[in-house]
């Protein structure tokens, strides 16, 4: 592959992260700021044991079921692979919901603290524009 494309697709790449980083968080902190606290609790968990990266951990599907202020049950799924990587949520497990009043479906789970998940992309972002500024130093 020609060094031009190379150097193209891994700045492309790092921006994409960049941008999806950015989104997250500012998701997660609109969430913490303005959010309708609650508990919920675990239905189900889903192992994807295909995907251990970090030891034994993998990518883990919950169900969740809450209530929201207005006696709204909201069952949906939630997805962690870089979040809390200290404990796993277990069926049954009671947990904190923080979630959006206006869209009950938009919810996260836990503080905006324990999501390591846009800090990993944002430094995955810079690490792949580093390479391609890197690539761009050792083009001719």
């Amino acid at each position: 592959m020609a060094p031009e494309i190379q150097l193209f697709l891994w700045f492309s790449v790092g921006a994409m992260c960049l941008l999806r980083g950015n989104i997250l968080r500012n998701k997660h902190e609109n969430l913490a700021r303005c959010g309708q606290k609650t508990t919920g609790i675990v239905t189900s968990v889903i192992d994807n044991s295909w995907l251990k990266l970090f030891d034994d951990q993998g990518l883990f599907h919950y169900s969740i079921r809450f209530v929201t202020a207005d006696q709204r049950w909201i069952s949906k799924s939630f997805t962690t692979f870089v979040d809390k990587f200290d404990s796993r949520y277990r069926e049954g497990e009671s947990i904190d919901i923080v979630y959006n009043q206006t869209n009950p479906e938009e919810f996260t789970v836990g503080s905006y603290a324990n999501s390591y998940s846009p800090i990993v992309l944002m430094l995955g972002g810079l690490g792949c524009i580093g390479y391609s500024f890197w690539l761009a130093y050792l083009l001719p």
